[in-house]
């Protein structure tokens, strides 16, 4: 295999261990938000909304991010077919 081909394999590795973890953060920021968006509270004034704010762009983001990195991940694998 030559240099970079090795080069190629290598960052599609990283990108798809990276992809893997921001789909776990993203999935575990459901969660949160889920948790935090109590439709049974009783007084709506109580729910923590600037913490489902924050939640909620950091999911944006990494939704983003997760975007990016499967165009580029299907790029890659096309170099290998």
């Amino acid at each position: 295999m030559n240099l970079e081909r090795m080069q190629l394999k290598g960052l599609l590795v990283e990108s798809q261990k990276k992809y893997k973890t921001l789909d776990t953060e993203a999935s575990g920021l459901i969660i949160l938000i889920r948790s935090v968006l109590n439709p049974y509270q009783d007084d709506m004034s109580q729910l923590q909304i600037e913490k489902v704010l924050t939640y909620v762009e950091r999911l944006h983001s990494i939704v983003a991010e997760i975007k990016d990195l499967k165009s580029k991940i299907e790029k890659l694998e096309r170099e290998f077919e």
